[in-house]
This record gives C-alpha cells, structure tokens and sequence, in this order.
C-alpha cells in the first residue's frame, strides 16, 4: 500500500509538471500578490476551518463556522471570539475544540452561512444537521426543514446556502447524495454526479430540487437584482448560473470553466463576484474521472496519501487562492500567494469583502486572514 501510495504521488508530481495553471494574460486582469507582511491572521477559538463568512445586518463580525460545529464571532475591539451558535448544545462540551472529521456527523459541520438582513436570522447549511436557522436572541440552530422532506435518508452533505428577500426561498446545495463531507476527495474521484441544488419554501414548508447531476454542488450566490443565482460545481471546475427571473427562468447555462477546484462564491461590492479556489485540477483528478481503473486504484489507497498530493500540487507555480470574476465570467482580480503564507492557505474556501479588506477563510486553516485592499 505503501508503495502505491509512492506511485501516486509521483505521478502527480510529473502531472503538476506538465500542468502550471496560468492566469488570464490579458493586461486588465489585476493581480495581488500576498505575502507574509501583507496579511492578518485572525486565530479561531481550539477549532479549525471557517469556511464561511459572514457579517450581520448592523455590519458586526465577522462570523464562521469552525471544526466542532459552532459558528463563532468575532469582536474586533476586544480582539477575541465568542460563541454564537451551534447545533447541538448537549454535546457542546465535548465537541468545543474537536478538529476530527470523524466527530462531524454529531457535532455538526456547519459551511455555508447568510443572514436574513430584515428578520436578523442566521441561516446555517449544516453539512450533517441539514439546512438550519438561530433567532438573532437564539444560541441553539433548530432545524429548518420537515423531517420527511427526503424520506428515511439523513442529509448527505449541505453546503452553499442563499436567500431571496423577495421572496423568502431559501437556496442551498446538497454536494452529494452518495458521499458525507468527511469523504469530499471521494467525491471528485469516483467522478460522483449526485450533487443538487433546492428550495425551500417558507410559506409551503416544501422543498423543490430545481437541478439534480451535478459534480460536487458547491458555493452558491444570488446576484444583486435577485435575477439569477450562481453556483460552484467543483469536480468540473465550472461556475454556472440558474436564471430565477426573465424569460431564461428555470434553465442553468456555463459562465466560466477554471483550471481550479472552485469552493464558495460571494458577490463583491466593486461589482462581479470572488471564487475561493481549494486546489489546482491537476491531471490526476482528471484521469481518476475519465480511466476506471486508475479510479480504482486511487479510492483503494489512505485518503491522507491523496489530500498530501493535492497539497503538493499547490506547491508548484504560482499558488492563486481566489479570483474575481465578472458576470460574463471574465477574470478581473486573482489573488496569489507566496513565502511562508503558502503553506498556511494550502486551500480557500472564500474570499468575502467588506470596508475594503478580504476577509479569507479556509476548510483546513486554524485562522481566517485578513488582506487590506
């Protein structure tokens, strides 16, 4: 097992040689190069990995969900976080602090966060607990959809969520019917297309599954007017977007294909939309989706071996961890990191902007980072 493992990596490192993600060469594409100096990390309280972020309807935080299933948050005048929520308050003890991906189905996984701005509620996609919300005097999530909604089958694997204002729909994803979070590297590998996106309607208290088939559903967004929504589907590295008004209502149509595994996507206030990137799509993920029995080989070998080659896969060429994009999917900014931070944001799940800084948080990191535009 060993030695395959030894294979597989080298052949990952001779695939990342022959693929160095390049960045859009045309000469209005702005490019900010982080560096040690340029950067502050924020650490998280014991846990890890604030996925999401978030600020509230009065602009304080920002807010994420970590590790042990709490979403944390942040008060910058005292230079410290407190506890917001979480979703099982009788096991807050003994998961405070947990980084075991093996805890999550108990503790709870919370990933894509939104607040209502007009009723001041969180609104949370828990990745085990499901799709849930906290009243903004509330510390415990409860609970957002009928238990019967999908039958007998407990929540997969919930992770971008959005809501209409207009409306009160509640947009959000299930990544994947077959495979729970901790098993996300198995999603991209097998090639698994089980992914979804839904809506829930207050009003009905139903939910409607408006595109199924999609590799590894991801980040979402709503765009400013409400028109459409954008969606990260990440074993394809395509951004696409699913019209909710106009006479393209219902249809879901290619905005952008990256060289990248895309994660969340936010809208930015300068207008177009930032993607954290998690990874380069090296030729071995496509390889693993196109030749069954390379397939085979990589879902045999210790996860650990293979999330150690995506990382090493990071390392070669320049190591981009964001990018903003126009409406058309045309890249406007992208963020690229170099020294020591590179190995403190192996991965990014977003990229959010607010005041003139990027607030960037990270699946795997034990700090969110802040960068001053």
């Amino acid at each position: 097992m060993a030695m395959r493992a030894e294979v597989l990596l080298l052949a990952v490192l001779v695939a990342a040689a022959a693929l160095l993600s390049s960045l859009d060469s045309r000469s209005d594409v702005r490019l900010l190069e982080v560096g040690d100096s340029d950067l502050e990390l924020v650490p998280l309280d014991g846990a890890a990995g604030p996925e999401s972020v978030v600020f509230d309807r009065g602009g304080e935080g920002p807010y994420a969900g970590v590790s042990d299933g709490r979403v944390l948050r942040w008060r910058p005048e005292e230079r410290r976080w407190e506890e917001h929520s979480c979703s099982a308050p009788e096991l807050l003890d003994g998961c405070r602090g947990s980084q075991d991906p093996g805890r999550e189905d108990e503790c709870g996984r919370p990933l894509g966060l939104k607040f209502h701005d007009e009723t001041g509620e969180l609104y949370v996609a828990d990745a085990y607990h499901g799709l849930r919300v906290v009243g903004p005097e509330e510390n415990v999530s409860r609970p957002l959809l009928p238990p019967e909604w999908q039958g007998s089958r407990p929540f997969s694997f919930a992770n971008g969520i959005e809501i209409d204002y207009e409306t009160g729909a509640v947009y959000f994803t299930e990544t994947s019917t077959r495979f729970r979070r901790r098993e996300f590297l198995n999603i991209v590998i097998s090639g698994d297309n089980t992914g979804r996106l839904l809506k829930y309607d207050p009003k009905s208290n139903e939910v409607e599954v408006l595109v199924d088939g999609l590799a590894f559903a991801n980040g979402l967004a709503m765009s400013t007017d409400g028109s459409y929504l954008l969606l990260a589907e990440t074993t394809t590295g395509r951004i696409l977007r699913y019209w909710i008004k106009t006479p393209k209502a219902s249809t879901l149509e290619e905005v952008a294909r990256l060289p990248w595994f895309p994660d969340n996507i936010k809208m930015s206030p300068r207008g177009g939309f930032w993607v954290g990137l998690h990874a380069k799509r090296g030729k071995i993920a496509e390889w693993s989706i196109s030749y069954p029995w390379l397939r085979r080989l990589i879902l045999k070998l210790p996860m650990r071996h293979v999330q150690r080659a995506s990382w090493l896969l990071n390392r070669l060429g320049r190591q981009v961890i964001a990018l903003r994009l126009n409406e058309d999917g045309k890249t406007m900014e992208a963020i690229s990191v170099h020294g020591a931070i590179q190995k403190v944001f192996k991965s990014v799940s977003e990229v959010e902007e607010r005041g003139g800084s990027l607030w960037i948080g990270s699946v795997m990191a034990p700090f969110l980072g802040v960068y001053r535009l």
